[in-house]
Order: structure tokens, then C-alpha cells, then sequence
């Protein structure tokens, strides 16, 4: 058992050299790079056991947006609902980004900020969904599905009766 780990797993030529002397492959059959790397071997041998590698910490990375969102979803206004079929692109949180650091810019106190932006921003949305049609538009209305969607009050539908 004093045998490496390399000559235990051995290398694709090793395994290679070992089929054509035991006649498990035909010299015929060896592969193109066989004779090449038979005739030109590697300076140095390839080994299985590598070094571990260096475990480095992991840098903390923060932004100074990072820090806007934590305490918008710390105070409860992190929205949870992003459309990625949005043209705009813009998230709630990324609206909410924008405006901190606009009133932020025009000096509120950093206490109010969070509210202030949170108020502005719902007030957005509030505005953009009652702007929205509420029923959706379907191609047969005479389907099942259409007859059901007319009926569901989709807005309204987590709250209970």
C-alpha cells in the first residue's frame, strides 16, 4: 500500500498504456495525442493532489443604496411585488432610492426621511394602480375562464367577507 494516489487513479495516459499492454486496446485503436505525449511527456507530472486552495474573507460589500433599503424594509415598506415586464424598469425600491436621496439632497432630517419617502412613493403607486383597468380584457367572452375573471374581484381578493 505504498503506492501515490497518482498511480492509484493514474493519469489518462497511464490508463491508456495500460489497456494497450494488457490487450484491451488494439495499438491500432490508440488515440493520436498517445505517441505525441509518449514522445514529448510533460515536464512536470500532472497531479490529482493539489494544494488546498488560500481561503481569503469574504470584503463586506456595501453601497450607500444598500443601506436606503435596509431601512425601508426595516421600517416595513419593502415591496415584494417587482413586474419584470415592466418597460420602465423601475422597481418600487429603486423609486424609493431616487426619492431619499432627493429630499435627502434638499436637507429633511435623516429621522423623517424613511416616512416622508415611504408616503410619497405609496402615494405613486396608489395613484398608477387606480389608473390601471381593473377587469382584464379577454379575446372570448364567452369562455369559461372569461365568465369566471368578469366575476372575481381581483383587487379585493385576500380580504375576507
Amino acid at each position: 500500500m505504498a503506492s501515490s494516489r497518482l498511480e492509484r487513479i493514474g493519469t489518462i495516459f497511464t490508463r491508456v498504456e495500460g489497456l494497450i499492454t494488457r490487450g484491451a486496446m488494439k495499438p491500432d485503436d490508440r488515440p493520436l495525442w498517445f505517441d505525441i505525449y509518449k514522445r514529448f511527456p510533460p515536464l512536470t507530472e500532472p497531479k490529482f493532489a493539489k494544494p488546498l486552495p488560500e481561503i481569503k474573507p469574504i470584503r463586506p460589500i456595501l453601497y450607500e443604496e444598500d443601506v436606503v433599503r435596509a431601512k425601508f424594509h426595516s421600517a416595513g415598506q419593502g415591496y415584494g411585488v417587482i413586474n419584470m415586464l415592466s418597460p420602465t424598469g423601475e422597481t418600487p425600491i429603486k423609486k424609493l432610492v431616487k426619492q431619499y436621496e432627493k429630499l435627502k439632497a434638499e436637507g429633511v432630517p435623516e429621522t423623517e426621511l424613511v416616512e416622508k419617502v415611504s408616503a410619497a412613493v405609496d402615494t405613486q403607486y396608489t395613484q398608477r394602480q387606480e389608473a390601471v383597468p381593473q377587469k382584464p380584457i379577454v379575446k372570448n367572452p364567452d369562455s369559461v375562464t372569461a365568465q369566471v375573471l368578469a366575476e372575481a374581484d381581483l383587487k379585493n381578493i385576500f380580504i375576507e367577507k
